[in-house]
């Protein structure tokens, strides 16, 4: 039924002819409120990209915007979205179709496929890129122009820049005050650094890291806000703690992952090997210790603490330039390519999101092989906008 509602829609805006009968499944469509709104936007939207033909400036963008400003986004904050908060259901299903369909009724099919071929081409994977906060404020580039091999506290810790990460080396520091360095990798970066202690650390997209110059001799704190990997250097005397928004990761010597960005509803610790114990924050007698292979997820609603057997590739390989799914919702996995591509995603509807694919990509490679890959279950369709790809659900 969508699909026949679509085509008379782009044929009445269109200036195609429509039979009686379609005529009447358009009023009987149009008696919904909701379908009736939705049918004044297509409207107004066709009106405006005719206007711009006869004037010849065939500015389909401007109309696009005009109407769906509301995609609109901070670089700051990740969102997917759906038109459930901005229009009726059924209209959700329909929008982002019709406005292709209608773009190509008047004319401009050719220039939608040059457009997606466009886009495809000039996006890019993310790259070893971030900011340095030092203990006095300044903030410093870390990519991969900049010249300097070494930076120097003024507490004497010796900050070695290697192109791709930092080597931190406190045997110099001068002072027992304890000062923070922050890392900040924005979306489409990734970065590396190696703490006092000999701990390495992958930082993920979109992801805060912060650490002292020089762990005190009590204890090994970090706090993150993001998605990291750690490889924590042994020291049965000063366990190692990552603080993350509510959970408190305790190890004394191991290999594992967190994700804990802001918008999700969950905190995941992948534990690789050794031991880690995790807890809430406000509650540490809610607490588990995790073997290999299992992973503790924090519900932030409910405060509750889950231990689950997983493959732990899932969670990992990103630092080994790999996205790998199984089983995952079209929803983590374009989450991830929003980090990683630094491109917005829209949902056009909620069952696009749930589809579930597996597979495995090199990293670096161009975001159209990974999108193909997903097209040819014939599930889904992208379409691509103003730097945002649009995820339309197959019927």
């Amino acid at each position: 039924m969508e699909e026949r509602i679509i085509d008379i829609i782009a044929k009445s805006l269109g200036g195609k002819p429509t039979s009686s009968a379609e005529n009447k499944e358009l009023e009987a469509w149009l008696s919904d409120k909701g379908n009736k709104r939705f049918y004044q936007n297509m409207k107004q939207f066709s009106e405006d990209a005719k206007e711009s033909l006869k004037a010849k400036e065939a500015n389909v963008d401007k109309a696009f915007k005009k109407h769906l400003g509301k995609m609109k986004e901070s670089r700051k904050t990740i969102r997917i979205r759906t038109f459930k908060k901005v229009l009726p259901y059924a209209a959700s299903i329909l929008l982002m179709a019709g406005l292709f369909l209608v773009m190509m009724y008047l004319g401009h099919e050719d220039s939608v496929i040059s457009q997606k071929e466009q886009w495809l081409t000039a996006l890019k994977p993310g790259s070893n890129k971030a900011e340095l906060v030092l203990a006095n404020g300044k903030v410093l580039d870390l990519d991969a122009d900049w010249k300097k091999n070494v930076i120097k506290e003024k507490d004497g810790t010796v900050i070695n820049h290697t192109g791709s990460g930092l080597i931190y080396d406190a045997s110099s520091k001068d002072s027992d005050e304890i000062s923070y360095n922050s890392l900040l990798v924005p979306r489409g970066g990734e970065y590396q650094l190696e703490l006092e202690d000999g701990t390495k650390v992958w930082v993920n997209s979109e992801t805060r890291l912060r650490y002292p110059t020089k762990f005190p001799d009590v204890e090994r704190v970090v706090l993150l806000e993001g998605e990291a990997y750690f490889e924590v250097s042994k020291d049965q005397n000063r366990p190692f703690i990552v603080k993350t928004q509510g959970v408190d990761v305790r190890v004394l010597g191991t290999q594992f992952n967190i994700t804990s960005y802001a918008e999700d509803k969950a905190i995941q610790t992948t534990l690789v090997e050794g031991r880690v114990a995790v807890m809430d924050s406000n509650n540490p007698r809610t607490n588990l210790l995790l073997q290999p292979g299992y992973q503790a997820v924090f519900s932030k609603q409910e405060k509750e603490l889950e231990n689950k057997k997983v493959n732990v590739d899932l969670y990992t390989s990103w630092k080994d330039g790999k996205f790998v799914f199984e089983q995952s919702s079209l929803y983590d996995i374009m989450n991830k390519v929003s980090r990683w591509y630094d491109v917005k995603v829209f949902f056009q509807n909620n069952e696009a999101g749930d589809i579930n694919f597996t597979g495995s990509l090199k990293r670096y490679e161009n975001l159209d092989r990974l999108l193909g890959m997903i097209e040819k279950t014939n599930e889904v369709k992208f379409f691509f906008k103003d730097n945002t790809i649009i995820v339309q659900k197959q019927y």
